[in-house]
């Protein structure tokens, strides 16, 4: 979605549209083809996944739920592509509100088919809880397709031209095609990397769940995020380079990262220290017991150690893009996968280290590929800060950071005393949810308060922030940030 917003904010709007009738055309053949062939062979494509399913002695029945569940979302490989260039060209258009929230209608009815299997489980009904959140996850995406009909309108009725050779011949459209792979692989590096830690995590019992929930739990509010802050700056960045105007695209980015951090550091500083009780409240239901709990803990301390580089590499990515420079981003992001895989093995194979093993890995070659393109971007954008003027905002970032984990430990020790309180004594669940609740609030405040008490930056970016969201005009940067 965010690559066609970036691409087709280039193109003049007639150029724009065509160009999106011709692509959701070629979306709906090639998913129909690739659905066809993963529905026909599911078990190959399991195997060649998740090879360790043949090896552990409850693989069978996981083998055979995954072989379903694959076969019940084939249509979301048909619909996946469409729906994420129909959206994509909401953006560019400027309509932000439906696309902002397109998540929430696959998140909806995943959420109702996991209500469903908990009150027929209670009536002993045969329903399977992998097959209803299939269906649920399907359903979602066919409502998103449906909106997107009735928002689009009469120009759906265009989408599949006269000519077939017409699509396959336009100099757009293979220019498009020739992009896109190079996008895929750097804009998916998250998406690619989890992938890889679930196919080393298949010979290990449980680790692909855990991996898959702490993987969730840590890239919902980025994904969030980055709708929110990093896709509507995708047409600031490139109209900043059509004019050639270096410096305003400097602070630009320099105050959407500071935006992001100062949003993003907050709510992992907290959800870190308050990790098992959250997990214990959200998630231990039936056979999601207190262990299952203490090793999805685990797997998401190791993940969040990567979500600032996950929010900021996605930002030097964007403004690669509107420099024109696919191919950068590109090898970074090939060879971060490369080494993921690297450490991937060698976390299983030589050292032993488990799955947290694996989302360490993760994380450490998001750090590695934010350096690396931090380093490229500098060669190519004249007025980038140099490394030693980061130091002096690290270091107080993560004095925040530091300052909130400590609020929030002490705020939920002090909230567990409460328990004396009868009406609290008598409800465990009432008491985690308040003593989280209020721990949180005050490890958030804990992070502001340095930042605050000595006049930093924190209102300058909270107005900045209402400008991107509300007004849609460009960052104000606090360029001051950086000199101490």
């Amino acid at each position: 979605m965010s690559f066609w917003t970036k691409y087709s904010s280039k193109l003049p709007k007639e150029r724009g549209k065509k160009l999106f009738h011709h692509m959701t055309t070629i979306m709906f053949m090639v998913g129909a083809v690739v659905g066809a062939f993963v529905y026909i062979f599911p078990e190959f494509i399991i195997h060649i996944y998740a090879p360790g399913l043949w090896i552990l002695a409850e693989g069978q029945i996981i083998r055979e739920l995954a072989i379903q569940q694959l076969k019940i979302m084939t249509p979301c490989i048909v619909l996946a592509g469409p729906v994420g260039l129909g959206f994509g060209y909401m953006s560019a258009e400027g309509n932000n509100i439906l696309p902002s929230i397109s998540p929430a209608f696959s998140s909806s009815l995943l959420i109702v088919s996991c209500l469903v299997y908990t009150f027929t489980r209670r009536l002993n009904a045969s329903f399977s809880g992998g097959t209803l959140v299939s269906v649920g996850v399907s359903l979602g995406l066919l409502i998103q397709w449906i909106i997107q009909v009735i928002v689009h309108g009469r120009s759906w009725s265009d989408i599949i031209p006269d000519s077939l050779i017409n699509i396959l011949t336009s100099g757009d459209v293979f220019e498009f095609f020739s992009l896109l792979l190079p996008a895929t692989v750097s804009s998916g590096l998250a998406q690619i990397a989890s992938l890889t830690d679930l196919c080393f995590a298949s010979p290990i019992p449980g680790a692909a769940a855990g991996l898959s929930y702490a993987y969730l739990m840590v890239m919902a509010p980025l994904g969030a995020l980055s709708t929110i802050i990093i896709l509507p700056l995708v047409p600031t960045f490139s109209k900043l380079v059509k004019t050639s105007s270096w410096e305003s695209l400097v602070d630009n980015l320099i105050c959407a990262v500071l935006l992001c951090m100062v949003i993003i550091l907050p709510i992992f500083s907290t959800i870190r220290i308050l990790a098992k009780p959250i997990i214990h409240v959200l998630l231990e239901r039936f056979a999601f017991d207190s262990s299952a709990g203490a090793l999805v803990s685990t797997l998401f301390l190791a993940y969040s150690y990567g979500a600032p580089f996950f929010i900021v590499r996605d930002l030097l990515v964007t403004v690669f893009y509107a420099l024109g420079d696919g191919k950068g981003p590109f090898l970074v992001s090939a060879a971060a996968i490369a080494l993921n895989a690297v450490l991937d093995w060698l976390s299983v194979s030589r050292f032993n280290l488990g799955a947290q093993g694996l989302a360490l890995s993760t994380s450490f070659t998001a750090a590695i590929s934010v350096v690396l393109l931090f380093h490229l971007l500098q060669r190519k954008l004249p007025g980038l800060p140099n490394y030693g003027a980061m130091i002096y905002p690290t270091i107080l970032l993560l004095s925040c950071c530091i300052t909130s984990n400590l609020s929030t430990s002490a705020g939920y020790i002090l909230m567990g005393k409460l328990g004396s309180f009868p009406f609290l004594s008598r409800n465990c669940l009432m008491k985690e949810l308040l003593s989280v609740s209020l721990a949180s609030a005050i490890g958030v405040i804990g992070f502001f308060a340095p930042v605050f008490l000595l006049h930093l930056f924190g209102v300058e970016l909270v107005r900045d922030l209402f400008r991107i969201l509300i007004k849609q005009q460009s960052l104000r940067p606090v360029v001051k940030f950086f000199d101490p």
